[in-house]
């Protein structure tokens, strides 16, 4: 957390009655065809600790500038290949699905880190 987030939430009164919902994705089959979905999570700002909750992008947008929670979006793959691909000269051509996404919640984890505990299944919604 930035010395400037930090001091912004040490001042203010935490308000416990921010209500929203939480929301699990349902990829369409353009999704599908694109190869990924954005996911949204939210979890309490002063507690590491606290339980991650899965969001919609509106609620992520509302949530984005509240100091209460801290936000993330990431990239999780759905379609393609289940494992690592390579060229003929052996170059890696594709990471795979549970890699990609595996790659997506360590990017992230700075922010939220028990995130790859609420996401133990790399290949969620994945569909070939």
């Amino acid at each position: 957390m930035s010395v400037n987030r930090y001091n912004r939430v040490k001042k203010i009164n935490f308000d416990s009655n921010i209500k929203f919902k939480t929301s699990v994705p349902r990829p369409t089959e353009n999704d599908y065809k694109v190869g990924y979905i954005r996911r949204y999570f939210a979890q309490r700002a002063n507690d590491k600790g606290s339980v991650i909750f899965e969001i919609d992008n509106l609620t992520f947008k509302k949530l984005r500038t509240n100091v209460t929670y801290q936000v993330i979006s990431i990239r999780w793959r759905i379609s393609g290949s289940l494992t690592p691909k390579y060229d003929s000269q052996g170059n890696e051509i594709d990471k795979g699905v549970a890699i990609s996404n595996n790659i997506a919640i360590k990017n992230k984890s700075h922010l939220i880190p028990s995130l790859k505990l609420y996401l133990p299944n790399l290949q969620q919604f994945y569909k070939s």
